[in-house]
């Protein structure tokens, strides 16, 4: 056990002990501090002496057995904090004792009760000595120090302490002690009037701000300031003590019961109005309400302000003040000062700006202290005379100033000042003309209600009749209670509903001609609503609607008769009238009218929704239920509520039928509603999520043409367009595009790869003259580089129209704008170009092949031919050094073509007519010639055979330049033949699709269901449809899905390879391959494909590389069934 541990023993013992000893000590009170007795004073001063010695008997024994660890531990390294403790146990025995002596002997000579305490701190003093002469290296010397000091100061040896301080100070300048140091050490000089040191030992406090004794030292050193006449650095440090965060207490007995920031606060009302001089008051109390945490230390404080103005004499700033506190302050000796203090200050500034509310002060001082038992009846009585002459001036000034002003938060004031006034002065000698002054200014303020009962109680006591203008207003002061009806309770409701019906039945049958009975009977139905009795309502404003259809209040009547049927859940009789009103003409206008219209539709929502949560607990039945309920309801707007509700059901329970049938039905039956765009927008998602990408183009086609000025419109049409030239619907796949380009919503590079998928959708149908007019039109807008390939697009166009004057315009264009680096940049301008050289070599190369001798040898016609063979050869040439792929290819093999054309041409030439001596040598000579040829041609042949071999060529265009055939031309696809499908609407009866896609919409981003979806498209042979799934399943795998994005790179390609695109389908092939070398679909696949285009070595390669011919099912089908035979025959030979 090491020291450390073995001092942590020990501590823990005698922490033990007397946690012990205390927890023993506070049993009995804790079972008792719950009960709530009356004891004699005597008894409970008994019990505290009781404890008290039960304390000091604990303390005793703890003492007792420290001394005994001391004894046992003398060589112990942890000796010096049992000392420490000791010492401790000595204090708290010194404090019990004085206690215990305090009081048994009441009467006893003070100096007597101090000896024995006073001893026992010796002792501990001795003790803490005892530990810093004898343990030098013990590591909290500084802490006895500092115990030591207290001591001192508690002993009355003052000089002792300021050593020990200043010793804790020098000698241990890390110690915790330090700062609180200087503060006691900053007090010592503060009480001797050395302020400045003082000063400095509290600004040295600063440089610890995580000691608790900061705050102390700043309010100490803010009184420093005080004594200085320094009001502003005060009032700052006062501040900063008021907004500190005291996270500690000090351990300083001087300290621990003082609550800095109360005493802070209170003296910042000395300071403020030194530093504040021409300070506003309502600047005061804003100022110490940001600083105030409580309402009583918010009152005790401007107390204190409201003082210091009142005796420097600013009445204004003291009347301010002592009103904000007749506000919080509810002592009625308190409030009678306030309140005279304030009349002192307003007679002294002779100004009344507040008089209503000096006198609310007043009335509520002496209200309170009417009915104290503190305060004589004679002084309630001066007070009493004194302050009515004073309220009785005041109110009627308010009320005079409220007729001039014509306002009704005057009059209102005015009538809260005449309340105040009655209910207080209750014996004054004008208490009736005050009573009828309140009514009216109840009356003129809109306080209604109060304001009839005034009236009703003036005319039972007088006898008043009531004129015809007063009981209408009446009807609308009960009537415009009611509509603020949560501002009264329960009884003034009644009071005021039945006030209404009264006196508006009244009115009617008093005054029938009025102009106002319309308004009356109008309130007396409402009262009905209001009571919520909705049937007699509904009765009432229905006839109110038939005797007065064209009564301002006719409309609110209807949308009351429509509350009411809701209130009542009555939709059938909502519908019903709503549609009655509408049937009316004459009631109501357009806005009205709209409105009722909306409510009818919510009606029949209501309707709906009952079903919809039928349809939710037992979906199949509900949603039959519903699409006959819409079917049944087909020309009503019910009827596409059904509808919409059946589509947003669908959607959340994932049944693809159902919201494709209800969709369909709401396009065809509903082509003008306005809930069209959402349903369009919740069909676009969920094919978007289904991938059902046919009929995502159809939706996002019919959002276009619908609402071709949103936002989405452009960009809708935009991918329309781009998915059907994927699934090769290039008629329609233009018709978005032209309509994406007319929207002008294209930017940047969106306009020009719109453009050439345009000129490539036509060049794909053979429609050389729209593709020229495609790319003439738009020529202009494109890039530099896009200038150059429709250029070169437009000249190949003008070539296959047999136009070879245009064609020559716009290649010269080409040509001249072409350069190495653009097409480094651009491969497509590289491709163009390329293809737009040698096919403008054409006619030259026809021509060439044309060329023959007759019967004899024409130099002339030699000639020709051999300048033709120079001129294309270096045309060829020229076309090769673009380094395109595909034309490279061509022109390489058109440089076998011609020279081995030229070897014929010799060969088959007449015989010139020479001696036989000549001829051999001719023959030798033309032998030469035709051999030379003949070589060239084959180093063309060969060099076309390893590039295509090299780029691993598999373009059936390209195939029969380097499979050995003498005549280019286009051989067989790998799949030939195969008959396509196109599915869009048929899938929902395609189970297996049906199910996947539905799938899908519920869980997008499922890549598993992706793959599965691809290879249900491939076995229904809707393999462009396969080619968009696939795809899109690519792109939205993550990296890590290596061996699953494999399988959809083979999908895709096996898609390719259907769709008899063999050269996409190799590239597929190879990237699923780089995905993950082990995909043995992917090879099969690939190696057929190689195979078939005379790529023998590598298809051996991928062949040997397999790993079994044992595929599982998923595999087999991820195999074309060509590939799998090939595969299946190689196998077969080599075992043979």
């Amino acid at each position: 056990m090491t020291t450390k541990m073995k001092i942590q023993k020990i501590s823990w013992m005698v922490f033990a002990i007397l946690s012990l000893s205390w927890f023993c000590l506070n049993q009995a009170g804790a079972r008792e501090s719950f009960d709530f007795k009356k004891t004699d004073q005597a008894v409970e001063q008994k019990k505290y002496l009781e404890k008290l010695e039960d304390d000091f008997k604990k303390v005793d024994m703890a003492i007792a057995n420290t001394k005994t660890l001391i004894d046992k531990s003398r060589t112990r390294p942890y000796l010096p904090e049992l000392y420490l403790r000791l010492a401790e146990l000595y204090i708290e025995k010194s404090r019990i004792v004085y206690f215990i002596r305090k009081k048994q002997e009441e009467q006893a000579i003070k100096s007597l009760k101090q000896v024995e305490a006073k001893s026992l701190k010796i002792q501990a003093v001795e003790i803490y000595q005892r530990i810093l002469d004898a343990f030098p290296d013990f590591e909290e010397r500084d802490k006895v120090q500092f115990f030591m000091a207290h001591e001192y100061r508690e002993l009355g040896q003052i000089e002792d302490m300021v050593k020990c301080y200043k010793e804790i100070i020098s000698r241990y300048k890390k110690s915790k002690y330090v700062p609180e140091s200087y503060l006691l050490l900053g007090d010592y000089f503060n009480n001797n009037a050395d302020f400045e040191t003082a000063i400095s030992h509290y600004t040295a406090v600063m440089n610890y701000p995580e000691s608790p004794a900061v705050v102390i030292a700043r309010y100490k050193l803010a009184w420093c300031h005080i004594n200085k006449k320094e009001f502003d650095k005060a009032i700052k440090l006062f501040e900063t003590c008021v907004g500190a965060n005291i996270k500690n207490e000090l351990d300083i007995d001087t300290y621990r019961s003082v609550d800095i920031k109360l005493e802070a606060f209170i003296d910042m009302a000395y300071c403020y109005p030194e530093c504040y001089r021409d300070a506003k008051p309502e600047h005061a109390i804003d100022y110490f309400k940001k600083y105030a945490w409580s309402r009583p230390v918010y009152t005790t404080v401007l107390e204190k302000l409201a003082y210091r103005y009142f005796i420097k004499s600013k009445w204004e700033h003291a009347s301010v003040i002592y009103r904000q506190l007749s506000e919080l302050q509810h002592n009625p000796d308190k409030l009678i000062e306030y309140a005279k203090n304030t009349f002192e200050c307003v007679h002294s500034m002779g100004k009344f700006d507040e008089a209503d509310k000096d006198m609310a002060h007043i009335i509520k001082a002496l209200k309170l202290q009417k009915y104290s038992v503190y305060v004589p009846e004679e002084e309630k009585e001066k007070n009493l005379l004194e302050f009515e002459k004073y309220s009785r001036n005041i109110v009627t000034r308010l009320h005079e100033k409220a007729r001039n002003d014509k306002s009704i938060e005057s009059f209102k004031c005015a009538a809260d000042s005449y309340k105040l006034y009655l209910d207080f002065y209750e014996e004054s000698p004008v208490y009736k003309d005050m009573e009828a002054n309140y009514a009216e200014a109840l009356f003129s303020s809109n306080q209604y209600l109060a304001a009839g009962k005034i009236y009703e109680k003036m005319a039972k006591e007088n006898a008043i009749k009531v004129p015809r203008d007063t009981l209408y207003s009446s009807v609308l002061s009960y009537y415009s209670a009611l509509k603020k009806k949560e501002q009264l309770n329960y009884y003034e409701t009644a009071y005021a509903r039945d006030g209404l019906r009264k006196s508006g039945k009244l009115f009617v049958k008093n005054f029938p001609n009025s102009n106002s009975v319309q308004d009356v009977l109008f309130n007396v139905a409402w009262v009905a609503y209001d009571e919520g009795e909705y049937e007699k309502a509904i009765g009432e404003f229905s006839e109110f609607i038939k005797k007065y259809p064209n009564a301002p209040s006719a409309k609110a009547a209807v949308h009351l008769v429509l509350d009411a049927y809701h209130f009542r859940e009555n939709y059938d009789g909502m519908i019903k009238f709503g549609n009655e009103v509408l049937a009316k003409n004459n009631l109501g206008d357009l806005a009205m009218r709209t409105e009722v219209r909306e409510i009818v539709k919510s009606a029949e929502s209501k309707i709906v929704s009952s079903m919809t949560v039928a349809a939710a607990n037992d979906w199949e039945k509900g949603s039959s239920d519903l699409a006959q309920f819409a079917e049944e309801n087909k020309d009503s707007g019910i009827g596409e509520q059904a509808l919409l509700t059946l589509l947003v059901s669908g959607k959340e329970k994932g049944d693809l039928a159902m919201v494709y049938s209800s969709a369909s039905k709401l396009l065809a039956q509903y082509p003008d509603s306005e809930k069209m765009e959402s349903t369009l927008n919740v069909m676009i998602e969920t094919m978007s999520n289904a991938h059902q990408f046919r009929l995502l183009a159809k939706y996002l086609e019919i959002y276009g043409d619908k609402y071709p000025k949103n936002k989405n419109s452009a960009e809708f049409i935009a991918q329309a367009g781009y998915i059907r030239e994927i699934l090769e619907e290039y008629d329609q796949s233009n018709t978005n595009f032209e309509k994406y380009l007319r929207s002008g919503a294209t930017q940047n590079g969106n306009m020009e790869s719109t453009v050439f998928a345009m000129a490539g959708n036509e060049m794909r149908l053979h429609h050389e003259d729209r593709a020229i007019s495609i790319l003439e039109t738009y020529r202009n807008s494109l890039s530099a580089s896009g200038q150059i390939r429709a250029d070169a697009l437009i000249s190949d166009l003008y070539i296959q129209k047999n136009d070879p004057v245009k064609a020559s315009t716009y290649r010269l264009k080409a040509q001249s704008a072409y350069t190495p680096a653009v097409g480094k940049k651009q491969e497509e301008v590289k491709t163009a170009v390329a293809g737009m050289m040698y096919n403008s070599h054409n006619k030259d190369f026809e021509k060439y092949m044309q060329i023959s001798l007759a019967s004899k040898i024409d130099n002339a016609v030699v000639a020709e031919k051999a300048k033709t063979l120079e001129s294309l050869e270096k045309a060829y040439l020229s076309i090769i050094a673009y380094e395109s792929g595909v034309w490279g290819l061509k022109a390489c093999y058109r440089s076998y073509e011609i020279n081995n054309e030229f070897a014929d041409f010799l060969k088959n030439a007449p015989l010139p007519d020479l001696p036989s001596d000549q001829m051999d040598q001719y023959h030798k000579i033309l032998d030469q010639k035709i051999e030379g040829y003949r070589d060239k041609a084959n180093q063309f042949q060969e060099a076309c055979a390893a590039q295509a071999k090299k780029w691993e060529t598999c373009d059936p265009e390209l195939a029969a330049y380097f499979v050995g055939s003498k005549n280019s031309g286009r051989i067989s696809s790998f799949s030939s033949g195969n008959a396509q499908t196109d599915i869009s609407e048929n899938f929902i009866q395609n189970g297996k699709l049906k199910q996947v896609h539905e799938q899908l919409m519920q869980k997008p981003g499922d890549s598993d269901r992706m793959i599965l979806l691809a290879k249900g498209y491939i076995d229904a042979r809707d393999y462009r449809q396969a080619i968009v799934i696939a795809s899109k399943a690519i792109d939205e795998m993550k990296d890590s899905k290596k061996s699953l994005k494999a399988v959809a790179h083979n999908l895709l390609g096996l898609s390719y390879l259907y769709n008899q695109n063999d050269s996409l389908a190799k590239d597929a092939f190879k990237k699923a391959l780089k995905e993950d070398s082990k995909c043995e679909s992917a090879k099969i696949n690939l190696a057929a494909l190689f195979r078939h285009y005379g790529h023998t070595d590598k298809a051996d390669d991928l062949c040997d590389s397999l790993r079994n011919t044992n595929f599982t099912e998923d595999e087999n089908s991820a195999i074309h069934p060509r590939a799998k035979e090939m595969y299946n025959d190689k196998n077969r030979l080599a075992h043979n």
